[in-house]
């Protein structure tokens, strides 16, 4: 063979193999490519939801007597000392367990285990009545309860509402304080910047003065929309309590978590809804 014919025959040798090293190479490229996009576009789990059947129960004054100009509204949820004994007891005779607002939070958050039959006690406003009629039979039944506190009301002139002594005591008794804004305006009403300190202020008052971590907040009758929302999150809150609806609710809505009023009744189940606010 000539030394032309074998430099022929080598250049088409290299060449097949450069063909081959190509072609390879091609297919390890695509196939890396193919496999970047299947990463890429693989669909992320949603993250589970967890549902929780639990009452939230929803009180506001005690006594027998009307307060002074005293609405129909709080009139028709003003609940007896008696009415209120007995739907402890009522509780307590069914086997249920009473959990604070900020554990049924977190429960939610991160699908920690409840007690079977839980059950949320609120307490709004931070009536003086609360802790007159309602804290003694509560620590009777060694029930745990959420106090949701407004903080400008406290020390009122009026002196129907707690003083800070009062809720220093509550705290001493491992009950929860928590948020019921400032002043209790409609907060789906105000611009940012007051919605903003109603909710921030609040939090700091109670954090301040009851040297205590304030975890949950609720609206004031209820009052919420997205925005409210956003700001309830942005301000520290883990959870907020909402209105009406049923006992079941997931960490799905977590910033509007239902609840039930109390009426005057044995039963501290039996409830009537007033009708919603314009």
């Amino acid at each position: 063979m000539t030394l032309r014919k074998s430099l022929i025959l080598l250049e088409k040798q290299f060449d097949m193999k450069n063909f081959i090293f190509k072609f390879i190479l091609i297919i390890f490229l695509v196939a890396g490519a193919m496999n970047v996009f299947a990463v890429s576009t693989k669909k992320v789990s949603p993250k589970k939801e967890i549902i929780y059947q639990v009452p939230v129960l929803v009180y506001h004054s005690f006594g027998s007597a009307p307060l002074k100009k005293e609405s129909w509204m709080r009139m028709h949820y003003r609940v007896t000392a008696e009415a209120f004994q007995s739907q402890m007891k009522y509780l307590s005779d069914d086997g249920y367990h009473p959990i604070s607002f900020s554990t049924y939070v977190n429960s939610l958050k991160d699908n920690t285990k409840l007690p079977d039959k839980a059950v949320v006690l609120t307490f709004d406003d931070g009536w003086v009545s609360q802790y007159n009629y309602a804290v003694p039979i509560l620590e009777k039944y060694k029930f745990t309860a959420t106090f949701f506190v407004i903080t400008d009301y406290v020390n009122n002139k009026y002196k129907a509402y707690m003083s800070w002594d009062n809720l220093k005591d509550l705290v001493k008794n491992n009950f929860e304080i928590a948020s019921h804004t400032e002043s209790h305006p409609i907060l789906t009403k105000l611009d940012f910047k007051k919605l903003a300190n109603e909710l921030n202020g609040s939090k700091k008052i109670l954090e301040d003065k009851l040297s205590v971590k304030v975890m949950t907040l609720a609206y004031p009758d209820y009052a919420q929309n997205q925005t409210v929302r956003d700001a309830a999150k942005l301000a520290g809150y883990v959870g907020s309590r909402a209105g009406w609806s049923n006992i079941q609710n997931s960490n799905a809505n977590i910033y509007q978590l239902k609840s039930q009023e109390v009426v005057n009744n044995p039963n501290p189940f039996s409830s009537k809804r007033l009708p919603d606010l314009p």
